[in-house]
């Protein structure tokens, strides 16, 4: 607590600098350099505002670390992440740019203001790929046909389970597969032999043909070399994005061309007992959908007779009942129950708009809610930001909320009215609890402010009191009036301001000039009338 005659002020500026200083020390214990950083970096608290390539690592962040410190050492800890995954990722383009050039252009540089280079090198580098895989595949089951050239040596191939089947089935090599080879137990070597020389023929001419494009490619690179570089015009780059485009559609085109349908191969080779069997199963689920939709038409008609039926109104009778001897036999006319199509009608004009008008106040205070607790959230959030800044909340804490005054405080809820005591049931909302704190402290804050400046003036009203009693006594021993001497001087002040007013107090000072002025002063008592007076 502050003394009375301090000021109610915040820190002064040089311990809000002592502040900074040990926070800055704090967060740099949990922030991990380089060898050849900057010494100074770290040392003001600026500087941990722009973090540079000197940070090197964050350690461990504490669970107990609150407000803007956690904040921002997980910001820190991220770009540190960040930049060190653009650092790994410059390096392996670097690297692939390096083993391209290496490979396909040894003696030219890449040039890396070139339109297209790079897409071009995406594309030569998957058409590598892809010829490598399939002339791995190639070799492997042409060398498995020469070790052994046996029917079971054939089924086992079938029937192996590689990581190349997928380029099997896109080459179409799978003409003969693991399904066909469970069915017959003799496999035909010659078809097999056949597919696969078909698929070499087929994979030779698509080598072909992207040797010629690759051959094009590079001549026309050639070409472009000996002319200086330029940047490219918008208009070059996109026909050279068309021309990309267009051929990769063809290749597309051609691959699906090559490829066929494989769901028609399927059919084919189905044999006629499953064909059969999967007719009968789609009959089967045919009839039960007829089923289930005449089950659904019928519960929906009923529905609609009951419907119409508590729609109806009930009329009631106030005629007094006869006796079983007197009643006449009146026929009984039974109610035709009203067409399903004006109950149908009825429900849409009036209960469709009152679900409709429902489902939008459902959405509205969904709306609402959320809104509430989006800025209960962030309420919450900034008053838990300023309690950790704040010097007010530890200075004027509420003492009902302080352990040591629990006791006192059970002590007096419990002579409080039972009806106070059933609403004090309910456990008090974070938010009006921060809010009362907040208010508690201004207002402590507040009195404790009014209280200090009527000390002061009363202080300084009783210093006036004394000063005047003092130069009235000096006054007095001066011969003075000291209320004469006031006056006197704002009659000089008033005079300074008016020129009539003061011309005509002369005048009257003239008139009176004859009466005889006492002598004021410490030496008007020696006029030669000592004793007299």
């Amino acid at each position: 607590m502050t003394r009375p005659d301090d000021p109610p002020y915040p820190h002064s500026t040089l311990q809000a600098l002592r502040i900074r200083q040990a926070l800055t020390l704090y967060l740099r214990s949990f922030i991990v350099y380089t060898e050849d950083a900057d010494p100074n970096i770290a040392q003001s608290y600026l500087a941990l505002c722009a973090p540079t390539d000197a940070v090197a690592d964050v350690k461990r962040i504490p669970a107990d670390l609150p407000g803007l410190r956690k904040e921002y050492l997980k910001a820190l800890q991220a770009n540190v992440a960040a930049r060190k995954g653009l650092q790994a990722v410059s390096e392996d383009v670097a690297s692939l740019r390096r083993q391209r050039a290496t490979r396909h252009r040894p003696a030219d540089p890449v040039d890396p203001q070139e339109p297209g280079a790079e897409l071009r090198d995406y594309l030569l580098l998957l058409r590598d790929r892809r010829r490598h895989a399939k002339l791995k595949v190639f070799e492997h089951y042409l060398a498995e046909l020469q070790v052994n050239g046996s029917a079971d040596r054939a089924e086992d191939l079938d029937a192996r389970e590689s990581p190349n089947q997928d380029l099997l089935l896109s080459e179409g090599l799978e003409a003969e597969g693991p399904d066909r080879g469970n069915r017959d137990s003799h496999t035909d070597l010659e078809g097999l032999v056949h597919n696969l020389e078909r698929a070499v023929v087929r994979a030779r001419a698509q080598l072909d043909r992207e040797k010629q494009l690759f051959e094009r490619v590079k001549s026309r690179h050639e070409s472009r070399e000996g002319t200086p570089p330029r940047e490219p015009t918008p208009a070059v780059k996109l026909q050279a994005l068309r021309r990309t485009r267009d051929e990769l559609v063809q290749w597309v085109e051609e691959r699906l061309i090559s490829e066929g349908d494989p769901d028609e191969s399927m059919v084919q080779e189905l044999p006629p007992e499953e064909i059969e069997e999967a007719q009968h199963l789609i009959e089967e689920q045919k009839a039960n959908i007829s089923e289930q939709y005449a089950a659904y038409l019928k519960a929906r008609r009923e529905l609609l007779d009951v419907a119409s039926k508590a729609c109806q109104p009930v009329t009631v009778t106030t005629k007094p009942a006869l006796r079983p001897s007197q009643r006449p036999e009146i026929p009984t006319e039974e109610v035709p129950a009203p067409d399903p199509l004006d109950v149908l009608v009825f429900a849409t004009e009036n209960l469709a708009p009152l679900s409709k008008s429902q489902k939008a106040m459902a959405l509205q205070k969904t709306y609402l809610t959320s809104l509430l607790a989006k800025e209960k959230s962030t309420t919450l959030r900034a008053l838990h930001r300023l309690r950790d800044e704040s010097h007010l909340l530890p200075e004027y804490p509420i003492l009902a909320r302080q352990p040591r005054f629990k006791h006192a405080v059970a002590a007096l809820n419990s002579r409080k009215p039972v009806q106070n005591t059933r609403t004090d049931t309910n456990p008090p909302d974070e938010l009006v609890s921060l809010a009362e704190a907040w208010s508690f402290a201004s207002n402590a804050a507040g009195t404790q402010g009014r209280e200090y400046v009527q000390q002061k003036i009363a202080l300084g009203t009783e210093v006036t009191q004394d000063a005047r009693k003092t130069l009235g006594e000096v006054y007095d021993i001066l011969n003075q009036d000291l209320d004469e001497v006031m006056r006197q001087g704002v009659e000089q002040d008033s005079e300074a301001s008016d020129i009539w007013a003061s011309e005509a107090r002369t005048g009257r000072g003239a008139s009176g000039s004859r009466q005889e002025k006492r002598a004021k002063g410490p030496w008007g008592g020696l006029n030669g009338r000592v004793g007299i007076e």
